[in-house]
């Protein structure tokens, strides 16, 4: 029968480092009363969803997180808004676009002409396809240019925005090693909000 200095909640713990030299103490976290509140089931905190995103790659296999996306939609009556980086700086820009179905502002006109075809006629689509297939709700949508991971990390942490939920494709992981380097991953070390994974 192990003692209470034994036990894993104790006010003891150690830590141990890889590589077994270093020994530091762990205190136990502690909750304030108010983060404990969080954790109660309760009417006040079911969440609701007002403002869904989800990363949109331009490639088919994206449309599997859309299809999710507008399920939750039809569910809470969220607004969807779909966000995709162009990774081809050189050609577009520091240059960002947002619009909704049916209407799009730039404030680059280059930048349109240039992606007109391509680009937001594709999205234009995309939406179409979803609101045939029962979308209910709004759908919006933004293009940005930049660092994938950057950039979806401010979007999300961008008070303005106000999203509830974050819905992202992940290719399916044969290894909690490689895990650790996708994007999913570390875009997930730097946000606050909750996210649905789909693989």
């Amino acid at each position: 029968m192990s003692s209470d200095k034994d036990s894993p909640t104790s006010s003891n713990a150690k830590e141990i480092s890889s590589n077994k030299s270093n020994i530091s103490e762990v205190k136990p976290k502690e909750h304030r009363p108010n983060e404990i509140e969080h954790y109660q089931i309760s009417k006040d905190t079911i969440p609701s969803f007002k403002k869904i995103l989800v990363t949109d790659d331009g490639k088919d296999i994206s449309n599997k997180a859309l299809n999710y996306a507008v399920s939750l939609s039809n569910s809470t009556g969220a607004e969807l808004f779909i966000l995709r980086i162009l990774q081809d700086v050189e050609k577009y820009g520091n240059i960002s676009l947002e619009g909704s179905h049916g209407i799009s502002q730039v404030d680059n006109k280059d930048f349109h002409r240039n992606i007109k075809g391509e680009v937001i006629d594709a999205m234009e689509e995309k939406i179409k396809r979803c609101q045939e297939a029962g979308c209910k709700n709004k759908v919006s949508y933004k293009f940005l240019t930049g660092s994938v991971v950057d950039e979806i990390v401010n979007e999300i942490n961008n008070n303005n925005n106000n999203y509830d939920l974050v819905v992202m494709l992940t290719s399916h992981i044969d290894s909690w090693f490689s895990s650790l380097f996708s994007d999913v991953r570390k875009i997930m070390n730097h946000i606050s909000k909750p996210v649905l994974i789909i693989q």
